[in-house]
């Protein structure tokens, strides 16, 4: 995908939404992204921290207008959150237009195209200015054929008890601690945030048609084992999620994994924002990810991710205690204090895999 360079100066949009539960990919470019950010924009949240709104600590300040961070000289304005259906919200097209008249590409994730806009792709036209939108999937994807099952490359999906739960985040944890380690690791990105991370790197499953998802993935698989000894492919959805676990059933088939991390919040009781869904327990989560990637490819859970986000730090070591009894696999907070156990695990499952092939 034609991208941002490195060094591009960021501008994150979140009008309205800065740590309100709907911006995640800002929180993810702020937290992972190799671009400089000069500030975020959120007339709600102007002169608080980042660490204040999101929970990450950063000097970026959160300022009320494009106007106000026009002296950092940003290069580009990316959207950072996401309305319900990535839908473009009527009341950002000024300040994108703006922003492309004031010499900044657009970068978007939302399923909305902003190149399809008449209005912003006119002004982007007559600024010469970039309309990025990541979720553009390429053309003449395949449909997937099991090719994945056979790379010499370890592959790992996160999977999830729920959507919005941190996969992304703890797929590129794993990645790191694995490259911290002397492994040639590569994450692949299957979704808006993700790809704005990893550079313009990756397809957004969820906006591939239904026939190519699984092939989607596959072929980043098949592409990422040629140079890499690790593959660490982001999860999207959940099984369980009666929305979107199309996209999970898709990643689960197309990547073949080897292993699997599950991504939990056990303070959660629900899935999503649907009160009829209960979470279910453990158990059954992890015996249903097992057996439907069974159907195509052999994978197992090998550990939990937990998500404790919301609550004090002996609630959570708690959690933590909590599932590994429950499990009888490791957990840790990948964020909160690392996931050198949980690669410990995927590791010794690695070599214990090479010596059954032997």
């Amino acid at each position: 995908m034609n991208y941002l360079d490195k060094t591009a100066k960021l501008v994150l949009y979140c009008e309205g939404e800065f740590g309100r539960g709907k911006s995640k990919t800002a929180e993810g470019i702020l937290r992972y992204s190799d671009n400089p950010i000069v500030a975020v924009i959120d007339s709600t949240a102007a002169g608080r921290s980042t660490m204040e709104m999101v929970g990450i600590e950063s000097p970026v300040p959160i300022v009320s207008s494009l106007k106000e961070c026009l002296s950092l000289t940003p290069d580009a304005l990316v959207l950072g959150t996401a309305k319900s259906g990535g839908h473009l919200p009527e009341e950002w097209r000024s300040d994108i237009v703006a922003a492309l008249e004031q010499g900044l590409d657009v970068v978007s994730g939302l399923h909305d195209f902003l190149v399809d806009d008449p209005v912003i792709n006119k002004a982007a036209r007559q600024n010469n200015r970039r309309l990025l939108d990541v979720r553009r999937p390429p053309e003449s994807l395949p449909i997937a054929s099991g090719l994945a099952r056979d790379v010499k490359a370890f592959t790992l999906l996160t999977v999830g008890s729920d959507a919005s739960i941190g996969k992304m985040t703890v797929t590129l944890e794993l990645c790191k601690e694995a490259e911290r380690q002397g492994h040639k690791a590569k994450f692949i990105a299957t979704g808006q945030t993700g790809i704005m991370v990893a550079g313009g790197e990756g397809i957004a499953i969820d906006r591939v048609i239904g026939d190519f998802m699984a092939g989607a993935c596959e072929q980043m698989v098949v592409d990422a084992a040629r140079d890499h000894d690790m593959i660490f492919v982001e999860g999207q959805g959940a099984l369980a999620h009666p929305g979107f676990s199309g996209v999970t059933l898709a990643l689960l088939h197309g990547a073949c994994p080897d292993a699997m991390i599950l991504c939990h919040n056990a303070s959660r009781i629900g899935i999503g924002d649907c009160a009829d869904f209960p979470l279910q327990r453990l158990a059954r989560t992890i015996e249903a990810y097992e057996m439907m990637a069974s159907l195509v490819h052999p994978s197992k859970v090998i550990g939990i991710a937990l998500n404790t986000s919301k609550v004090d730090d002996a609630e959570a070591k708690r959690q933590i205690q909590d599932c590994e009894r429950e499990t009888n696999l490791p957990c840790n907070d990948a964020v909160r204090y690392g996931c050198q156990n949980l690669v410990e695990a995927i590791l010794a499952f690695k070599e214990g895999s090479l010596c059954k092939q032997a």
